[in-house]
């Protein structure tokens, strides 16, 4: 394998010495990994730098830096979040001054533990270093990550997640197959259009939606590792969509199940996120004319 040559990017900051006094300190970019992990740090200070809205100019930007670098180890922040509410409202369009410090540092460690959960997921961690991804973050947010040029910055973040995209579905391929198999050999299940499976745990005794309604439902989500992804009763409601906003899955599979039933929709990779199979427990509880649930909701949008 032929050596990757990179070009040595030297940027002098200032940091703060135990003394009190400044030291210089010489950030450079020597390998691919380093490059990797300064473009991902300050892709992710993007919605911070580009806030339009105006809230991102009364944060301590330099707190927000602080909270996003000491939490790059996978530390969970949500106790953050009723402090961004105090701050900010439930609206997030409300500012209250006496939470402000508070508040920066809280979202730099929910955007940095959001950033480690990711990577996790994919197995990535590895390819970063995290003090990198710290320093492009405290770059990026006020436009000074000019270590790598855009045009640079925006490849490697493209061909790693192709590579990662592309690692995840064939991951995926091979496990889809066996869980679909499985599933198709349990009982009371049935095959439908699309090669969706759906499971019957219990009947229902009521009528069955038209992919046109909206529906009422409590669902798990799991994948074919048989790990819960999500569930409607963790957020102590049920969900109420419209079928014509959701994975072509469960706008395909609706239909099949009939009120006040419980079933297993297990769903092919290409008809949910194109990510993987999916198994979906849902539990019917209503269902009615399109509008007469929710309103009117954008095509495309997940069911949770």
């Amino acid at each position: 394998m032929k050596k990757i040559l990179f070009w040595v990017l030297p940027l002098t900051i200032i940091v703060a010495c135990g003394d009190g006094k400044k030291a210089e300190e010489t950030v450079v970019l020597e390998t691919f990994k380093d490059k990797l992990s300064y473009a991902m740090g300050a892709a992710n200070a993007q919605s911070f730098a580009n806030d339009e809205s105006g809230q991102t100019a009364k944060l301590d930007l330099d707190l927000v830096a602080k909270g996003f670098e000491e939490n790059l180890t996978g530390e969970n922040a949500d106790a953050c979040r009723e402090t961004l509410k105090k701050c900010f409202g439930e609206d997030f369009q409300s500012f209250d001054s006496t939470y402000r410090k508070e508040a920066s540092e809280c979202l730099g460690k929910l955007t940095a533990a959001e950033l480690y959960r990711q990577m996790k997921d994919v197995d990535q961690l590895s390819k970063f270093d995290m003090k990198k991804v710290g320093i492009g973050f405290r770059h990026g947010l006020t436009k000074a990550d000019t270590l790598l040029k855009k045009e640079e910055k925006d490849k490697l973040l493209q061909d790693f997640v192709a590579e990662v995209t592309q690692g995840q579905s064939q991951k995926m391929a091979k496990m889809d197959a066996p869980f679909m198999a499985k599933a198709k050999a349990l009982p009371n299940t049935k095959e439908i259009d699309g090669g969706i499976i759906i499971e019957t745990l219990k009947a229902g005794t009521g009528g069955s939606p038209t992919m046109y309604d909206d529906v009422e439902a409590h669902y798990i989500l799991t994948n074919p590792a048989g790990e819960t992804v999500e569930s409607s009763y963790d957020r102590g409601e049920p969900l109420k969509i419209s079928l014509q906003s959701v994975i072509p899955g469960w706008t395909m599979g609706f239909p099949q199940l009939k009120k006040g039933g419980k079933y297993r929709l297990y769903i092919p990779s290409e008809l949910a996120y194109k990510q993987g199979a999916l198994c979906f427990e849902i539990d019917l509880l209503n269902y009615g004319k399109a509008g007469s649930l929710v309103p009117a909701q954008p095509q495309g949008q997940m069911p949770y």
